[in-house]
């Protein structure tokens, strides 16, 4: 999907607005969620090259789509942060729409990457298709994200995935003022 970051910053932005988050409890909880998310995404991030090669080892290894995964499950920390105890039906809503419009998201993308990767790399890619799952990592591919030579610092900073860690300060940010100063 090409329009993948807007669309999904539009989303998060339809979920800011309708939230009406309350709890600091809920609001660590999911701090500590998306921490984890972005330490998947970190992870990714320091072992693909993208466009030049299949990447298949670290994180990837154990997943065909650890970005996705690591986005995943920061979405999942902001909707702990977002809900509100007081207010069931609601968050009720805000966690069908963010799953609805974020599984939509990347099924999308993952389908059009897989086309784009078999016309690229062939059997090479339908042998890994067949060996790591799209997007729940396989415990036995699960020691890839702990092979450091898998990683490299220079990619890290080639792929910029600061920005996604600036967005998620931002987000954490915004919903700690919105509880504390109750808006």
């Amino acid at each position: 999907m090409k329009k993948r970051i807007l669309v999904s910053q539009l989303v998060t932005l339809a979920l800011l607005i309708a939230a009406r988050p309350e709890s600091w409890a809920l609001f660590w909880t999911g701090l500590a969620v998306m921490a984890l998310g972005q330490a998947v995404r970190l992870a990714a991030s320091a072992a693909i090259v993208k466009s030049k090669t299949l990447t298949v080892t670290g994180p990837y290894a154990a997943v065909r789509n650890p970005l996705y995964l690591g986005t995943m499950v920061m979405t999942a920390g902001l909707m702990i942060m977002l809900s509100a105890p007081s207010r069931p039906l609601l968050t009720a809503g805000i966690w069908a729409f963010a799953a609805a419009a974020f599984g939509w998201i990347y099924y999308v993308t993952i389908k059009a990457e897989e086309v784009f990767l078999l016309s690229v790399y062939g059997g090479e890619f339908e042998k890994y298709r067949a060996a790591a799952p799209a997007i729940l990592p396989s415990p036995r591919g699960l020691a890839g994200f702990f092979d450091f030579t898998s990683y490299s610092g220079e990619v890290f900073r080639k792929n910029k995935e600061w920005r996604g860690m600036s967005a998620a300060f931002a987000l954490a940010v915004f919903v700690a003022a919105r509880i504390k100063y109750d808006f």
